[in-house]
């Protein structure tokens, strides 16, 4: 039941009586009122229980312009509140609303803007009213229309809530259901940020609906086939609201996950403008947000330096300005950008041409040097997987192998083995130690004398709580046997720290690249001095037989394998463990082989057994 005050029913009642000849008094009564109170919630909701609605329609529709703003305006106000959208919808109130958008009037068509952007905030009913009713176009026309009014008190508000309801609009809705239509407002949100680029409001509705049209399929790739970067790099360079630039930050980092933008960005010095983003936000924070904003412009660059053709832009030869202001960032004393800097030098390293070149100029021993600080167990998690990613790559070229080498590698990197537990850090750990070790025989010898570091690995390599560590710890094990010169030492070492189970283990991988390192390592393994009850102690019989059955195996593997269980062979304590009727059957099928050296290796193997 509704419970009006003397001074609410006066109001109503004349709005009730001047209803043939409508008057903007009473209206103006009413929003007055609900202006003055704390909590307008409940007056609104008896003004829409009491039937205000048909009598504002009433006077949205006379002829009094006037009466015409009043009414628009009241609606708002009524829309403020989330019980009274449904209403506004119901009463028929949206048609009307939609067509006096079109009015030459400023204070009309901003208060039928404001009414109706109220209406759809946060309501589908009210979005889906609009578009039925033509909002989309007429919206699109009053948006065009108001792009080139002046830029006085009156119509510049009428740009911020025309926006503004344009961006209720679009929020959650999928589309504006025409194309063309899409295409249209995506080239008039582009005349808004050229021109507007330095307000705060405006810009903050424009680049929030464009998010919004790239969250749908035909939107994104409106948005896309447009090219906005020259008006988000206009944003980022000229508006110093840190509110405008987060939100800009975040449209372009939305734009950035499609691959073909990755490029346009590069192209067109969005990671410059970026760069300069940090810079102002490093050098004098506006306010709370720069910390996040300098986050999510790092984030920003590392992301646009996933794609290949981008990423070499940006690179410039190793001379590009945003290139070396990313190395830079090695040597901040912000975490966020040297942790930025290192997950854009593991991008740059992904080519063996960029990869030499950053050796060469002291990329890796600068990252070697922050590691350094880092490489305990109280080190920062986030900057040594990123250092590990990007000295990983820079390891993979043939010639970088020595240079890492000399300039302490394995010095910063072994003790990190046996002080970090972090799994993902370790596994990036032990792919950088795989990839340096390879060829370069002292190193390897380093890795395999460090009792600690291979009691660590021959512990990780039964770990069930993260199989990439597992599959790496093994691997590391089977590349320093592979390049420690056959070091009997070392290899005795590790046959004495548990490293054949494991490598035997590997050897039935699922990954073809793993059984070969398996059967390399194996092979000089088992041609040292080995005592059987370590093979014993290990199914490789039934390992062997398993992969020698696998009809997939390339036949240099099978070959490898097949060497593995020859230098076995030739052990007389080692022969014995072999004789398998399951094994000796798959030896047996492979005397038939296509292959030659498999066919000759089989049939002498056989022989043995």
């Amino acid at each position: 039941m509704c419970i009006f005050t003397e001074e609410l029913t006066a109001s109503l009642e004349k709005l009730r009586v001047a209803s043939e000849n409508p008057s903007p008094e009473p209206l103006d009564e009413l929003i007055n009122y609900i202006h003055q109170q704390e909590d307008s919630t409940t007056v609104c909701e008896e003004l829409v229980a009491g039937g205000v609605l048909p009598l504002i329609a009433g006077s949205i529709n006379s002829s009094s312009v006037e009466a015409q703003g009043k009414g628009a305006e009241l609606v708002a106000e009524l829309a403020k509140v989330e019980s009274c959208r449904l209403g506004c919808v119901t009463s028929g109130l949206v048609p009307i609303l939609v067509e006096k958008m079109s009015s030459t009037t400023t204070g009309v068509a901003l208060q039928a803007c404001r009414a109706l952007g109220n209406i759809c905030y946060e309501h589908d009913g009210g979005r889906v009213s609009v578009m039925e009713s033509g909002g989309a176009a007429q919206l699109l026309h009053l948006l065009q229309r108001a792009a080139s009014l002046p830029n006085t008190p009156d119509d510049h508000q009428l740009r911020l809530v025309a926006t503004g309801f344009l961006l209720n609009l679009l929020n959650s809705y999928d589309t504006v259901q025409d194309q063309s239509m899409e295409a249209e407002l995506v080239d008039v949100l582009c005349q808004y940020l050229d021109k507007f680029a330095e307000d705060e409001d405006i810009p903050t509705h424009v680049l929030l609906s464009l998010t919004c049209m790239a969250d749908t399929e035909v939107g994104r790739g409106l948005v896309v086939s447009r090219d906005i970067t020259p008006q988000l790099v206009r944003v980022l360079k000229i508006n110093e609201s840190a509110e405008v630039t987060e939100t800009c930050l975040e449209l372009v980092t939305n734009l950035a996950e499609t691959e073909c933008v990755k490029t346009q960005l590069a192209v067109g010095g969005v990671c410059e403008a970026v760069v300069e983003v940090v810079r102002r936000h490093r050098n004098n924070p506006a306010s709370d947000l720069s910390p996040p904003i300098i986050k999510t412009a790092t984030d920003l660059i590392v992301l646009i330096l996933v794609g290949d053709e981008s990423m070499g832009i940006i690179y410039g030869d190793g001379s590009g300005s945003v290139y070396q202001e990313l190395v830079g960032w090695l040597t901040s004393d912000l975490e966020d950008l040297q942790i930025a800097g290192a997950l854009a030098m593991g991008n740059f390293a992904r080519s063996d041409a960029h990869c030499i070149k950053m050796v060469e100029s002291g990329i890796a021993d600068k990252l070697l040097k922050v590691l350094s600080s880092h490489n305990s167990g109280e080190g920062d998690i986030r900057l040594q997987h990123a250092i590990l990613s990007a000295l990983r790559n820079l390891s993979i070229a043939r010639q970088n192998k020595p240079v890492l080498v000399q300039q302490g590698a394995l010095e910063v990197l072994l003790p990190m083995a046996t002080a970090i537990q972090t799994f993902p850090v370790v596994f990036k750990l032990l792919a950088t130690l795989r990839m340096i070790i390879d060829g370069q025989t002292e190193a390897a010898v380093k890795v395999g004398s460090n009792n600690e570091v291979v009691e660590r690995l021959v512990v990780w390599c039964g770990t069930m709580d993260h199989p990439g560590v597992q599959g790496e710890s093994s691997r590391l094990l089977a590349w320093t046997i592979k390049n420690c010169g056959e070091n009997t030492d070392v290899i005795t070492a590790l046959i004495n720290a548990g490293c054949v189970p494991p490598l035997v283990l590997m050897l039935g991988s699922e990954h073809a690249v793993m059984v070969n390192e398996a059967a390399l390592a194996l092979v000089l393994v088992f041609s040292s001095v080995v005592d059987p009850e370590v093979v014993e102690k290990t199914k490789l019989p039934q390992v062997a037989t398993y992969v020698l059955n696998n009809p997939n195996l390339p036949p240099e593997i099978v070959a490898n394998v097949l060497s593995m269980l020859t230098a076995i062979a030739g052990k007389d304590t080692g022969i014995e463990c072999l004789k398998k009727d399951e094994l000796k059957t798959a030896i047996d099928a492979l005397t038939a082989h296509a292959n030659e050296q498999v066919k000759t290796l089989s049939t002498a193997l056989k022989e043995k057994l």
